[in-house]
C-alpha cells in the first residue's frame, strides 16, 4: 500500500518557492533538487517504489498555473525505477513514468509529443491549494537517484 510522505517543509525545497514580490502575472521557473538519499534520511523512512509511494514536493498556491515540468537525472537509481509527476487529482498529470535509472533530461508538457493529462489542456490552473507530487514505481527502495525537477509556472493571483 502506498505511503504519502510530505516533504514540502524540507529545507531543500522551501528555499525554491517562487518570489512573490513581482505580483500577478509573474512567470517563474522553480527548481527542486531531489536527492533521494537525503529525503529518505530526513523522512527516516524508505520510499518504496514497488508500493507506489508518493513524495509531496511543493505546496501549490491558489492562482498558480503550472505550464509544464522538466526532469534532469544526474545520478541514477541503480535499478529500474520511475517517477511520475502530478498532483492530488492526477498523479501523472504532468509526467507519466519517467525513468530515474538513466542520465537523461525529460521534458513533459509543451512538446509536440506530450500526451500526459495536463499537456493536452496546456497546463493546470489551481483554484484550490494542492501539492506537486512525485509518485515512484518499480524499485522497492528509492534511495540513490538524484534529479532536478523544473516547474514552469505563472502566478495569476498572489
Amino acid at each position: 500500500m502506498a505511503t504519502t510522505h510530505n516533504a514540502t517543509g524540507f529545507a531543500e525545497f522551501v528555499s525554491q518557492v517562487a518570489p512573490w514580490g513581482g505580483g500577478a502575472g509573474q512567470f517563474s521557473v522553480l527548481k527542486f533538487h531531489v536527492d533521494m538519499a537525503a529525503i529518505a534520511a530526513e523522512l527516516a523512512a524508505t520510499v518504496d517504489g514497488s508500493a507506489a509511494d508518493i513524495v509531496q514536493l511543493w505546496d501549490i498556491p491558489v492562482g498558480c498555473k503550472i505550464l509544464g515540468v522538466l526532469v534532469n537525472v544526474t545520478t541514477v537509481e541503480g535499478a529500474a525505477a520511475t517517477v511520475a509527476i502530478g498532483d492530488g487529482t492526477q498523479p501523472a498529470g504532468f509526467m507519466a513514468a519517467g525513468s530515474i535509472n538513466a542520465l537523461t533530461t525529460t521534458t513533459m508538457l509543451g512538446s509536440s509529443t506530450a500526451t500526459d493529462a495536463y499537456a493536452i489542456i496546456g497546463g493546470k490552473l489551481y483554484l484550490t491549494t494542492d501539492t506537486l507530487d512525485l509518485t515512484f514505481a518499480t524499485a522497492a527502495d528509492i534511495d540513490l537517484a538524484v534529479f532536478d525537477v523544473y516547474v514552469m509556472c505563472i502566478f495569476i493571483n498572489v
